[in-house]
């Protein structure tokens, strides 16, 4: 008798190919994925196999991106909470996971045409103020993720690829003749004698703040403007409620944030007068703005930004500008007739890192040097360096508030 019945064969191969198919996924292109966070077999792994294995297992199986998006998209039919918001750092921090923020910050996102469209938007706004003698600087808040590297959970630093778009942008901008301010060694000099960041939240605190708006100040060629810390913010206040510990659903966690103060006269009361006619408010009414003259002496600035920028700089921007005007991006499509209707002397457009990205940017047309088109890229675990020490780490930071309701926007 044989031992498998003829018409019983093709079920046997039929078999076999299904248990094959996740092997070949293994080899073959996939859809991109979150993060692995787990990159070996845990040592003698064989002891406890469940407890050992498994967790390397589940990290790495076959067509891994198309399963977990298809498992998404389930969970959204279903209307089931997806959660994995939150991530929790070595020291107890939490960070964000929405907008591909960790895979941008350690150079797993690269996203080449969204770069050459930030580009090509600085050339715009650079001829636009050019008429009346403006001066045009870009920026980029850090995420939380880039200036508190050293912080994040080891799977995650280990798997760090350089360069990053911060660091593409950055030598783009200089290429182009468009002056960048790279706040990340801004930020890493205010870690260095106290907290830059929050830890439950996605935000810089008052002293990054004001530490990028002088440097930003200084790049305009005003560095008659720069604010002293010790000027303008008071001692470290206790701060209980974040973004983040929402969001994973904890109540409160010690150590505490801390938030600064800001100090009279910099911080206020400042006798400001609203302007009329600079800001079309039906199309500024979802995100706020900000549009006023202080009364006194300075330059005209206007800050094209988010929750980065819209409470942490007012108070400077109201103690050193004739007038100010603060503006969300809205991914660039920001009504550009307030640039010409207020003309700014000092224009900055400044979206958090995350946030770099214009609406259109897939549209852009880029070539890379083989002459196709470049797409974006989700560069995988097997590119990151093998010894993580070789990895320049980002010095430490700390804690603060922030005004917006979606964390960071």
């Amino acid at each position: 008798m044989p031992l498998i019945m003829a018409f019983r064969r093709w079920w046997a191969i039929v078999f076999v190919a299904v248990l094959t198919l996740p092997t070949i996924g293994l080899f073959t292109p996939d859809m991109p994925a979150p993060m692995r966070t787990q990159l070996e077999p845990e040592a003698r792994w064989w002891e406890h196999a469940s407890q050992r294995l498994d967790p390397y297992i589940n990290n790495f199986f076959g067509f891994r991106g198309a399963v977990l998006a298809a498992h998404r998209q389930y969970l959204r039919f279903i209307r089931e909470p997806t959660g994995g918001r939150v991530l929790e750092g070595t020291d107890g921090s939490l960070f964000l996971r929405n907008d591909g923020a960790l895979e941008q910050s350690i150079g797993r996102l690269v996203r080449p045409q969204a770069i050459e469209r930030l580009v090509i938007l600085g050339h715009e706004l650079q001829d636009l103020v050019a008429p009346w003698g403006g001066k045009l600087i870009m920026t980029l808040p850090p995420n939380a993720h880039t200036a508190r590297f050293d912080v994040l959970p080891e799977y995650a630093r280990r798997q760090r690829l350089e360069p990053n778009e911060y660091d593409i942008i950055d030598g783009r901008m200089k290429e182009d003749g468009i002056t960048f301010v790279d706040l990340r060694p801004v930020v890493a000099e205010v870690a260095k004698t106290g907290p830059a960041y929050y830890r439950y939240d996605t935000h810089w605190n008052q002293r990054s703040g004001l530490a990028a708006f002088n440097a930003v100040m200084d790049a305009a060629g005003r560095p008659d403007l720069d604010i002293a810390e010790k000027d303008a913010l008071g001692p470290p206040e206790r701060v209980t409620t974040r973004d983040l510990l929402r969001l994973a659903n904890i109540e409160s966690r010690d150590p505490p944030d801390v938030q600064f103060g800001w100090k009279p006269p910099v911080g206020g009361p400042h006798k400001l007068e609203p302007l009329k006619g600079v800001i079309d408010e039906e199309k500024a009414r979802n995100f706020g703005f900000d549009a006023y003259a202080t009364g006194h002496e300075g330059p005209r600035i206007m800050v094209i930004g988010d929750s980065f920028t819209q409470s942490f700089w007012r108070n400077p921007m109201a103690y050193r500008s004739s007038a100010f005007v603060w503006l969300h991006h809205q991914g660039c499509t920001f009504d550009r007739g307030a640039i010409e209707r207020f003309k700014p002397d000092i224009l900055i457009y400044a979206p958090t890192e995350r946030f770099l990205t214009c609406y259109d940017w897939t549209r852009t047309p880029l070539r890379n040097t083989a002459g196709e088109p470049a797409r974006s890229r989700t560069r995988t675990p097997s590119e990151a360096p093998s010894d993580p020490a070789a990895v320049p780490q980002a010095p430490p930071a700390g804690v603060m508030p922030a005004p917006s309701t979606r964390p960071g926007g």
